[in-house]
């Protein structure tokens, strides 16, 4: 029996965790970088730390924590993945965290060989979806027959609070 968790609404501090395959030169490792960087340069109101699956050279230098995937078992917070396969090591985990996969990439375009694997990563009920648009959230829909929870554009922090706190 799962026990709930309390709500975590803009009056308390919140935890968030952004789970990447690298923070190497990428478009979403620069805008996750860039924007926790900003949130966090301007207000110590949340905590931010990025998990990688590769460690790499940073797009951009992280004022915030990064550490290996393997850490996330003692987070307590907000997890967000950011692929399929960080999406999978999330759902795997033994975490007392609220998970998330932000759908950067429509993943099972360029490997439908790999169409039933993703198809349970996307139907995972543990899990809730966010999209980058509305045209990619039509398209999760179209895929998974689930509904995503909110759009994300271009890793913008204040959207995810709009989706964090409903």
């Amino acid at each position: 029996m799962k026990t709930k968790r309390p709500s975590l609404k803009k009056d308390k501090h919140m935890n968030i965790g952004v789970m990447i395959k690298d923070f190497s030169c990428s478009q979403l490792s620069f805008y996750a970088v860039r924007n926790i960087n900003n949130r966090s340069n301007k207000s110590a109101e949340d905590s931010y730390v990025g998990f990688f699956e590769n460690l790499s050279s940073n797009v951009i230098e992280p004022a915030f924590c990064i550490m290996n995937m393997s850490e996330i078992w003692g987070f307590e917070g907000v997890l967000i993945a950011t692929s399929a396969s960080t999406a999978l090591t999330l759902i795997k985990s033994v975490t007392n965290s609220d998970k998330y996969f932000y759908v950067w990439d429509l993943e099972w375009l360029r490997d439908p060989d790999n169409y039933h694997t993703l198809l349970s990563i996307y139907r995972n009920p543990d899990i809730k979806l966010i999209a980058r648009s509305k045209t990619h959230a039509k398209a999760i829909k179209n895929f998974c027959n689930r509904e995503v929870v909110g759009i994300m554009d271009d890793f913008s922090l204040s959207d995810l609070e709009e989706i964090i706190n409903g």
